[in-house]
């Protein structure tokens, strides 16, 4: 059991069927199999792999890349570095080269082995999946994100992961450089993160635990951060 004074933090979105997904189609069922009358509730789940507070493995754009069940245990526990931009993150908004030096002025260079998490602020909308979505006349969405530049920017700091508070560290450009450039390097991404604002920018850590699957290119996730008591109140 955890020592009493570190707080953990809910970082996992609850899924259910009306949970938003990239596509806009209901990507969560679970369904009643066999019920009590029958002694115990047996229940059958079918989603999508990359549904909710979810992980994608660097296999997810390289077929030579790790699968979910290849990351090494250890990657799972991980100090967070949280980028706040939630006070100027617009729908088009990507976190900037800027934003991280902004960061690292006031906290430090970014640790190496760190995950680095985006708080945009749109985890808010997750109770309304066409606004969580937010589907313009083209069919095109509009969330904030992460620009290539930031990305490039965070792999020279050899970071572990990066994570954000909406569907996708990419949003208008659909070739998906920021997937394509930290996939590339063998990192993993996580997608919507809830409740960013219970973390702390600099000292917590989070705990981020996939299905083991076989050949699994992204996986659901539990997330959770666990903030250390010289950082709680402060």
């Amino acid at each position: 059991m955890l020592s009493k004074p570190f707080t953990l933090i809910e970082l996992t979105h609850v899924l259910t069927s009306e949970s938003p997904t990239w596509n806009g189609s209901c990507g969560f069922h679970l369904e009643i199999k066999k019920d009590y009358d029958q002694t115990f509730r047996v229940q059958q789940i079918k989603m999508h792999a990359g549904i909710g507070t979810h992980m994608d493995a660097p296999s997810h754009c390289n077929p030579d890349g790790r699968s979910i069940a290849e990351i090494p245990l250890e990657q799972f526990i991980l100090p967070a570095c949280v980028i706040d931009v939630s006070l100027k993150a617009g729908a088009d908004y990507e976190i900037s080269v800027e934003d991280i030096e902004n960061h690292e002025r006031k906290h430090g260079i970014i640790p190496q082995g760190s995950l680095v998490l985006g708080h945009t602020g749109w985890s808010r909308f997750w109770a309304y999946p066409s606004a969580y979505r937010n589907v313009d006349e083209t069919g095109q969405m509009h969330f904030p994100a992460f620009s290539r530049q930031a990305a490039a920017y965070l792999l020279t700091r050899d970071i572990a992961a990066l994570a954000i508070d909406t569907l996708s560290p990419d949003c208008l450009d659909r070739t998906f450089p920021v997937h394509q450039m930290i996939l590339g390097a063998g990192k993993y991404i996580i997608e919507n993160v809830a409740d960013c604002a219970a973390l702390p920018e600099r000292g917590a850590y989070v705990i981020a635990l996939p299905l083991r699957a076989h050949d699994a290119t992204e996986s659901p996730i539990r997330l959770i951060g666990i903030v250390p008591p010289s950082l709680q109140d402060s």
